[in-house]
């Protein structure tokens, strides 16, 4: 599930099961893969890989210097 208030890519390629919290932003180029789990307020910027089963806490920021 993906939260209203994410802001999503439309390029980011991310599976059906994935949960995003809200605020967070996924952009281009960004792979996010079965059972992952990307908390509010994270930033992820491509090109990056997340791969099954992951969990990415609140406030973080990969890809990009926070």
């Amino acid at each position: 599930m993906i939260d209203a208030h994410a802001l999503i890519d439309p390029t980011a390629d991310i599976d059906s099961d994935v949960e995003v919290g809200p605020y967070s932003i996924i952009g281009a180029k960004v792979q996010i893969a079965s059972g992952s789990w990307i908390g509010p307020h994270v930033v992820i910027k491509g090109p990056t890989q997340i791969g099954h089963d992951n969990k990415i806490y609140q406030f973080a920021s990969i890809g990009e210097v926070p």
